[in-house]
């Protein structure tokens, strides 16, 4: 072998040597160390120890900052400190530098390295829990309850009402999402997006919801008029039945029985005239009546049933009132212009028909100083009409009538019958002061030509006015 080939044979040697042990350092090298291009959950680890990896994770953990959102402008930051959290070492680092072939080297420091979810963490359930009690959006008097949609009246008229969401959040909900995201690693929570906002019970998209609307709107469409005379009406419509609404024991929207019953009565209050008359007298005194059983007076217990009934079935038009008692007009002037005037002072009847004076005559009414005065301050009503008929006075306490007296017409007019007009054929005289002293029992006392002609055009129900 030439001395040149031996000299190249020593730097081949030499040479080798060199690269065996530059090979060896590194291979020692990155069996304590992470390859070049190592990223372990995001962090850039290259050609670091096992040792510095962890703490770096730890000062990670320790630097953690969890940015959490709410409805509306609500926006605070939970630390590591306030999460409870540090870092755990479970031995993952190590195991992950172990894995890594040392030998391998060249073909391992030049690639990619990425490594995810090896940070474990120590996470305390009551450290995230007291984190969560101690957010500002989770305090009482920050939150806004959510409103159920709702039905509500407006222009006389049923909407629904959209639902309210509210900031109440559900602190289960919010601590579960807070502890995922702790976990995950994540650095922003959307407690919006991550639902944990209480919800509404009720949206205005429910179908029960609907329904109700529509029953309300179905409760309340009659329309019904109510004629009085003399152009005064009433009426119920939308407008009042929305104010009779109620709910039932089972919670079912029901028109109130009660309002019904309580308008009607309004109604006989209003319009009843029997006890409420203003009469003008033949010789133009305006007189008030507040006796008597003539007049209208409704009644109340059917009418309000019938009314019931008309508003349940939604009819429309005129509504028919019904009356326990009536009288010959149902204009304002119930009386008309067919009645018998009676003026105890005047000891006169004047009789018209339909605004002709028919009779005018004088009388003999109760008598004075025997306390059988003639009921008056009233208006009542003809019961019947007898020709003839036979008067009797009440039984003495032999059972005998104290009077028993034959006339030719008798129209009584009194509530019991016992009040009435009649001729008297013992009586020749009329009017002046006889009823002081001579008159009668508290009937009437008609001269039997005046008698008849009262008889021939008064029927039942004709008014009589006493004053």
């Amino acid at each position: 072998m030439t001395k040149r080939k031996k000299i190249l044979l020593g730097v081949l040697v030499v040479f080798l040597l060199l690269l065996a042990g530059t090979y060896a350092a590194m291979a020692f090298y990155f069996e304590e160390h992470f390859y070049s291009n190592t990223v372990i959950d995001g962090m850039d680890c290259s050609q670091m120890t096992a040792a510095q990896v962890k703490e770096k994770l730890k000062e990670e953990v320790e630097s953690y900052r969890l940015t959490v959102t709410g409805r509306g402008e609500a926006k605070e930051t939970l630390t590591a400190w306030d999460l409870s959290l540090s870092y755990k070492d479970d031995g993952a680092v190590d195991r992950l530098l172990k894995g890594q072939n040392h030998w391998l080297w060249p073909a391992g420091a030049f690639r990619e390295h990425t490594y995810q979810e090896l940070v474990s963490l120590e996470v305390s359930d009551e450290g995230i829990s007291k984190a969560v009690d101690g957010l500002a959006m989770m305090q009482e008097e920050n939150m806004t309850a959510p409103e159920d949609a709702s039905i509500t009246v407006e222009n006389n008229d049923f909407t629904i009402v959209p639902e309210k969401e509210g900031t109440t959040l559900n602190r289960d909900k919010v601590t579960a999402a807070v502890k995922k995201a702790v976990l995950a690693g994540e650095k922003t929570l959307d407690l919006d997006a991550a639902d944990c906002y209480e919800h509404p019970a009720v949206t205005a998209e429910d179908e029960a919801l609907k329904e109700r609307l529509k029953n309300l709107q179905q409760l309340v469409s009659a329309s019904l008029t109510m004629d009085f005379g003399s152009g005064r009406t009433e009426t119920v419509d939308k407008n009042l039945l929305i104010t009779w609404l109620t709910q039932d024991e089972a919670g079912n929207d029901v028109i109130d029985s009660a309002k019904v019953t309580e308008y009607v009565q309004q109604l006989a209050d209003k319009y009843d005239t029997v006890g409420h008359h203003t009469f003008t007298t033949t010789g133009g005194e305006t007189v008030t009546l507040e006796k008597g059983d003539y007049g209208w007076v409704l009644d109340v217990e059917t009418t309000a049933a019938n009314l019931a009934q008309a508003i349940q079935e939604h009819q429309q038009g005129a509504f028919e009132v019904i009356y326990s008692s009536s009288a010959k007009s149902r204009e304002e002037n119930d009386i008309g212009s067919s009645y018998i005037e009676i003026s105890i002072e005047q000891q006169t009847v004047w009789c018209y028909v339909d605004g002709e004076l028919v009779v005018e005559t004088p009388v003999v009414t109760g008598c004075v100083n025997n306390g059988t005065e003639t009921p008056k301050g009233g208006v009542w009503k003809v019961k019947s009409r007898k020709s003839p008929y036979t008067m009797k006075g009440k039984p003495d306490e032999n059972g005998e009538p104290s009077y028993v007296e034959e006339v030719t017409y008798w129209v009584p007019y009194s509530e019991d019958f016992t009040v009435g007009l009649h001729d008297l054929a013992s009586r020749t005289a009329f009017g002046g002061d006889i009823y002081i002293t001579n008159g009668s029992h508290g009937c009437v006392n008609t001269p039997l030509d005046a008698m008849k002609k009262i008889y021939d055009v008064v029927s039942y129900g004709f008014p009589v006015i006493v004053y």
